[in-house]
C-alpha cells in the first residue's frame, strides 16, 4: 500500500466511525497505521475494513485490520478454543487406548501441543492435566498467531516492530 492510499484509508476509517483526526496527531497516526499495513494492498484493507465496519461498534485498530486482512487472504479457519482441543485430544486418546482407528483431523495447534507435552500427553486425564494442556495449547496458539500475522518487509523477510 502506498502512503497516499494509507492516508485515504485512515480518513475513511475515522470518518466512518465519526472520529476526529487532529492535525497534530496525523503524522503519528499515519506512521503507526503504515507500520501495520504497508505490506497489504489498499483493496485488501478496504474490503477488510468494510467488513469490520458492519460488525464492530468501535473503530478498529490497525492491528485488528491487519488480522482481518490476513484472515481474508489465507481463508484459514480460526484455531479451536482450548476446551474443544482438549475434547478432541481425549477422544483420540480413548480411541487409541481401545485400539480403534479414528480419522478425526488433528489441527496444527493440537499437534504442536502434543509434541510439546511429549510422552506425558498419553497419560493425561485429570482436571490438573487438563489445565496443563490448556496452558500449553494457549501458548502454542499465541505463537501460531504471531507467525501468521507477522509483518513482512518489502523484500519478503520478517520485520520486528
Amino acid at each position: 500500500m502506498t502512503k497516499t492510499e494509507l492516508v485515504d484509508l485512515v480518513k475513511l476509517v475515522f470518518s466512518m466511525y465519526n472520529q476526529q483526526l487532529l492535525k497534530i496527531d496525523e503524522k503519528d497516526i499515519h506512521r503507526a497505521w503504515y507500520a501495520m499495513l504497508e505490506d497489504c494492498t489498499y483493496e485488501e484493507a478496504y474490503e477488510a475494513f468494510m467488513d469490520l465496519a458492519v460488525a464492530e461498534v468501535f473503530m478498529p485498530k490497525p492491528g485488528q485490520l491487519r488480522r482481518a486482512i490476513i484472515d481474508a487472504r489465507t481463508k484459514l479457519p480460526p484455531h479451536l478454543d482450548g476446551y474443544s482441543a482438549w475434547g478432541i485430544f481425549v477422544t483420540l486418546q480413548r480411541d487409541a487406548n481401545f485400539g480403534t482407528q479414528t480419522n478425526i483431523p488433528k489441527p496444527e495447534a493440537l499437534q504442536k501441543t502434543l509434541e510439546r507435552l511429549g510422552e506425558s500427553a498419553y497419560s493425561m486425564h485429570t482436571n490438573g492435566d487438563r489445565e496443563v494442556f490448556l496452558k500449553v495449547y494457549g501458548t502454542v496458539v499465541d505463537e501460531l498467531q504471531q507467525r501468521k500475522y507477522k509483518i513482512l518487509k518489502k523484500d519478503g523477510h520478517e520485520q520486528a516492530i
